[in-house]
């Protein structure tokens, strides 16, 4: 630990404030590797608010290279409901909306994950927190992080329990403890960003029309603001009237009053489980590493939920974020590596807040936004307008920094390929489950190339395999499916050597 006046007090090699889904995914991440790690989670088991999560196609992606994907797939057919109402939404040939306008994903036919998952939050925790716990995580609940203290050798962690408070001492501490954060405000984080211009308000219970009849499922603009009502029960206005007071909790008088202003139906609630508020506040963190404190999730960004991208974003960070950090925690990683998570993560989310003050501008009521969303309706009727927004929506279209001599491949997100490798046939998103880098040649390409690899062999799977169709002759994978270094024809063994330190770390010493 460093300090004589630690011993004694538990230590873990990395301490992660929130159990959510952000954090239960790079609990797991971690423990790919070894890494001790805990979790400490606020609420207790099976707490929380009841909210409906989207999973996009970068996010599906993911969970298939780790082996996920099939489990959340079948969660999602096993929540009543929500299979079918993703349905309807294929069978008009779209798959979502930018600003309420249900145009996206028509020309994503060969988009790998075409079609996105929803699953209340609780689901998500418990397949992610299965996971975690089953590799050898330990998650504490009705634990909360209170503040910390770092030093050159590591963190001591204040945890509040019902029984009082207690130290940790970690090498890490990652807060993926919300947008209040609070271990981004005891490291000393700036939050800028822009407040609110919109509320929104939400509920779930059972709705019973004044005069009878129903409120139908879906988004609605109307002249007073936005409706919404969702398969599970939950019904969400929004509007731009935005009250001083943001702080009280939210009451049911309060959500139904809104629901009539913005449809012109009274309602009563009877048996609500839970009612909230919340609104447009776009905030990123300045940085999203002050030390040995790191940020991911909600922590690091808020925004408007438009188009469902915060747990997405979120998730994506939890990707990027725990092979650099594992690496950091084992020792021999190359320098650079753990800043680089901020480096590519923060340009990605800057751009959601961009494009959600953007949608929420267009959803604003009046004749020149109605104006305004005619022609965002026919702009994305055309192809490239389209596939510009939905890669914005779905992260499909991120790419890492890469120089201006690196193949095109790198910096994307690597496509699968259904593969014959000596064990028999296999997919290359199989063959990243382990979360180790992956160096991949094809049809015999790079065979010398993959040669001069073996120096890194014990931090790095090498196959040779056959492809139907490749796209490159050999390629680097990173553990989070994003390409390293790639090579067509004549493959340089210097460049891939090159790009294995930046990556990997320095070769392993002979003998």
């Amino acid at each position: 630990m460093g300090n004589s006046e630690h011993l004694g007090t538990e230590h873990v090699n990395v301490v992660i404030a929130g159990g959510g889904p952000v954090g239960l995914l790079l609990a797991g991440e971690l423990r790919l590797h070894g890494i001790a790690t805990l979790v400490l989670e606020q609420a207790q088991r099976g707490q929380g608010e009841p909210r409906m999560l989207n999973l996009h196609a970068r996010t599906l992606e993911s969970l298939d290279r780790r082996g996920l994907l099939s489990d959340f797939a079948a969660a999602q057919d096993g929540v009543g409901g929500l299979a079918e109402y993703r349905r309807r939404l294929n069978d008009h040939g779209t798959r979502g909306h930018f600003a309420g306008i249900y145009q996206l994903g028509r020309n994503e036919a060969e988009t790998e994950q075409p079609h996105g998952l929803m699953l209340p939050r609780e689901i998500v925790k418990e397949l992610l927190g299965k996971r975690a716990e089953g590799l050898g995580a330990v998650v504490r609940h009705g634990q909360e992080v209170t503040g910390l203290a770092q030093d050159e050798a590591g963190v001591t962690v204040t945890v509040r329990t019902a029984e009082g408070s207690y130290p940790l001492r970690a090498d890490f501490l990652v807060g993926c403890d919300g947008g209040r954060s609070t271990v981004r405000k005891s490291a000393g984080i700036a939050f800028p960003g822009t407040g609110p211009s919109v509320v929104s308000r939400m509920g779930r219970g059972v709705f019973e029309v004044e005069g009878g009849g129903e409120l139908p499922t879906g988004w609605q603009r109307t002249e007073g603001g936005w409706y919404m009502r969702m398969p599970d029960g939950r019904i969400a206005v929004t509007e731009w009237e935005v009250p001083d007071d943001l702080e009280s909790p939210v009451t049911v008088e309060e959500l139904t009053e809104s629901i009539h202003r913005v449809t012109g139906r009274r309602v009563t609630l009877a048996a609500p489980d839970h009612v909230t508020r919340f609104t447009d506040s776009a905030r990123q963190a300045s940085r999203y590493r002050a030390g040995r404190v790191l940020l991911a999730g909600d922590a690091a960004h808020i925004h408007f939920p438009a188009g469902g991208q915060g747990v997405n974003l979120g998730m994506q960070d939890a990707f990027n974020l725990g092979w650099k950090l594992a690496a950091q925690c084992r020792g021999g990683a190359p320098d650079g590596l753990l800043d680089s998570y901020g480096a590519e993560r923060h340009p990605v989310a800057a751009r959601v807040l961009h494009n959600t003050r953007a949608q929420v501008a267009l959803m604003r009521p009046g004749p020149q936004v109605d104006a305004l969303r005619e022609m965002f309706v026919d702009l994305m009727g055309m192809d490239e307008v389209n596939t510009y927004l939905s890669e914005i929506i779905y992260g499909t279209g991120i790419r890492y920094g890469s120089a201006p001599d690196d193949h095109p491949l790198v910096g994307t997100f690597a496509r699968d390929l259904p593969l014959t490798a000596p064990g028999g046939p296999t997919r290359l998103a199989e063959l990243l489950r382990p979360g180790r880098p992956l160096l991949l040649g094809l049809n015999g390409g790079g065979s010398a190339a993959l040669d001069a690899a073996a120096p890194w062999s014990d931090r790095v799977t090498v196959v040779r395999a056959e492809a139907e169709r490749p796209y490159a002759a050999a390629l680097l994978v990173r553990p989070d499916g994003y390409t390293a270094w790639a090579a067509e024809g004549a493959v340089d063994a210097g460049s891939l050597r090159a790009a294995l330190t930046v990556w990997c770390g320095p070769e392993r010493a002979a003998g």
